[in-house]
C-alpha cells in the first residue's frame, strides 16, 4: 500500500489537476489563512510562539515576526485549529487543511517555491488523508483517536514530500516516518491541546519529508502494513484496500466542508435550525422546552457538562443553541467568558433536551431538527439536513471573502489582508511565496 501511495504522490502534476480542483484549492488556503489569522488572538498559540526561536526565516503569521521553518509550521499550525473554525473532510472525520497549509506554505517559503507547488502538495496532501480515513473510519474515530492527528501527518508529510520534489523512494520514508509520529486522543477536544494537535502535525510532516530526503530512513516496507505497522496498531482487522487514488480526486468526490461558525462541526446544523427558528419566537426567554433530534453520531465528539470556558463552548451542543437563540449569531464574538456568564444564555441552556434520532439522515454531516415550545402558540421545529458550507451547500465566493475579512481584521491591518485575499486568489500563478508569507506575518502587536 505504502508503494502505491508513494507512486501515485510522486506522479501528480499540477497540469494533470483538474481545473475545479485547483479551485478548491485555493478556497481552502484561503479560508485556512482566514482562521489561522483569527487564531492567533487565543493564548494557545500565544503560548507556542512564545516557544519559538526568533530570527528565521518562516514567517509566523499575524505576530509580525520570523521563525524556524519547523517552529514556524507548529505556531501556524496551531494557530490554524484554535478557533475550530477551520475546514472539515467528512469521510476522513478530520480537518484536513490546518496542518496541510501551514506546512507547505513555511516549507515553501523556506524553499522559494511557488504557489503550483503548493497547490500540488496540497491536492496530494489532501487525498492520501482522505482515502486513509475512508478506509479506516469510522472504526479509528470511535476508538478515540484524533484524526486529524493520526492521519493528518501522513497526509501532510505526503504534500511535503511532494511539495519539494523527493522520489516515490524518499517520499516512502517520508510517509513511513510519519507513521511513528501518529498521536493524539480526541480527549483533548475543548482544550488548547485540541488546536496543537494541528501545529504538531504541520510541523512533523515537514520534519518527515526533510529527513527522507537528507537519507533517513524508516521500515518503508513495514511502516503501514506490517505486523507492528500503522494499520495493525491503530486499526486493527487487516484485508483493507485503498482503492484507486485520485480516481476521482477526493477533493471533487467528497468535497471540502467550510465552516460557516466557529465551533464543532456536530453543533453546524444545529445552530443553523436555531437561526432559522430564531425570528419566529416573540422572544428567546419565552421557550419553555427546547428538544434537539440529533444523529447518534453527534455523541461521538460533543462535550456533554456544562462548559466552563469558550473553548468547551465551541463542543457543547446546548451552549451553540442557546447562543444562536440568545444573540441571533454565533461568531467568535460569541464564544467568550462574558457569554458564558450571561443569566439568560445559561437559562437557555438549561432547557435543552438532547435526543438521538434514527430517522435524521446518516450523511456524515451531523443533520439535526430543532423542536421549540413556546409559552403562546404552538410547536416550532426546523430541520436541517445540510448546513451552510456543507457538501452540497458551498460558500459563495463572496461569503468565503467575507468570513476570510472579518478572520484576518483579527490580526492584520487592512492593506495586509487586502494583499493576502488577492495573492491568493491567484496563487497558482505566483512563481514564489515568499510575497504571500511577509504579507501575512503583518507587524508586531
Amino acid at each position: 500500500m505504502l508503494a502505491e501511495i508513494s507512486a501515485w504522490t510522486t506522479g501528480l502534476r499540477f497540469d494533470d489537476l483538474p481545473a475545479p480542483a485547483v479551485e478548491l484549492a485555493r478556497r481552502a488556503v484561503l479560508d485556512t489563512l482566514g482562521v489561522a489569522l483569527l487564531g492567533t488572538r487565543q493564548d494557545s498559540v500565544r503560548i507556542v510562539a512564545g516557544m519559538a526561536v526568533s530570527d528565521g526565516p518562516c514567517s509566523l503569521y499575524g505576530l509580525g515576526r520570523r521563525a524556524s521553518l519547523l517552529d514556524a509550521a507548529l505556531v501556524n499550525g496551531t494557530a490554524a485549529h484554535a478557533e475550530l473554525y477551520d475546514d472539515n473532510s467528512v469521510p476522513m472525520i478530520a480537518h484536513p487543511s490546518a496542518p496541510l497549509v501551514p506546512a507547505l506554505l513555511a516549507l515553501a517559503e523556506a524553499r522559494g517555491l511557488g504557489g503550483r507547488e503548493a497547490i500540488t502538495g496540497y491536492c496530494a496532501g489532501f487525498e492520501v488523508g482522505v482515502r486513509l480515513g475512508r478506509m479506516l473510519n469510522p472504526g479509528l474515530y470511535e476508538a478515540g483517536w484524533h484524526v486529524t492527528r493520526v492521519l493528518g501527518v501522513l497526509g501532510t508529510a505526503a504534500g511535503c514530500a511532494r511539495l519539494i520534489g523527493l522520489d516515490a523512494a524518499r517520499t516512502a520514508q517520508a510517509i513511513g516516518i510519519a507513521a511513528s509520529m501518529a498521536s493524539g486522543i480526541r480527549a483533548a477536544f475543548g482544550t488548547m491541546t485540541m488546536a496543537l494537535h494541528s501545529g504538531l502535525t504541520a510541523r512533523d510532516g515537514v520534519q518527515a519529508a526533510l529527513l527522507a530526503e537528507a537519507g533517513f530512513t524508516a521500515d518503508a516496507a513495514g511502516a503501514l502494513e506490517g505486523t507492528y505497522g500503522f494499520l495493525n496498531v491503530f486499526a486493527p482487522g487487516g484485508g483493507r484496500q485503498i482503492g484507486p487514488l485520485g480516481q476521482p480526486l477526493e477533493m471533487l468526490g467528497s468535497g471540502i466542508v467550510v465552516k460557516p461558525y466557529p465551533s464543532g462541526a456536530p453543533t453546524l446544523a444545529a445552530i443553523a435550525a436555531a437561526l432559522a427558528l430564531r425570528p419566529r419566537l416573540r422572544d428567546p426567554a419565552d421557550a419553555v422546552e427546547i428538544t434537539c433530534l440529533v444523529h447518534p453520531w453527534n455523541f461521538m465528539t460533543l462535550r456533554n457538562e456544562v462548559p466552563e470556558t469558550p473553548l468547551q463552548a465551541k463542543v457543547s451542543l446546548r451552549f451553540c443553541i442557546a447562543a444562536a437563540l440568545r444573540f441571533g449569531c454565533v461568531t467568535q464574538h460569541e464564544f467568550t467568558a462574558a457569554a458564558l456568564r450571561d443569566p439568560e444564555l445559561q437559562a437557555l441552556m438549561a432547557r435543552i433536551t438532547i435526543r438521538a434520532d434514527d430517522s435524521l439522515p446518516d450523511n456524515g454531516q451531523f443533520p439535526a431538527e430543532l423542536r421549540i415550545l413556546p409559552r403562546e402558540g404552538g410547536l416550532l421545529a426546523e430541520r436541517c439536513d445540510i448546513h451552510p458550507g456543507g457538501i452540497g451547500r458551498p460558500l459563495t465566493d463572496a461569503e468565503l471573502r467575507g468570513k476570510f475579512r472579518n478572520c484576518a481584521e483579527a490580526a492584520l491591518p487592512p492593506e495586509a489582508a487586502a494583499a493576502v485575499e488577492g495573492l491568493t486568489g491567484r496563487l497558482d500563478t505566483l512563481p514564489d511565496l515568499r510575497d504571500l508569507c511577509d504579507a501575512l506575518r503583518g507587524t508586531a502587536a
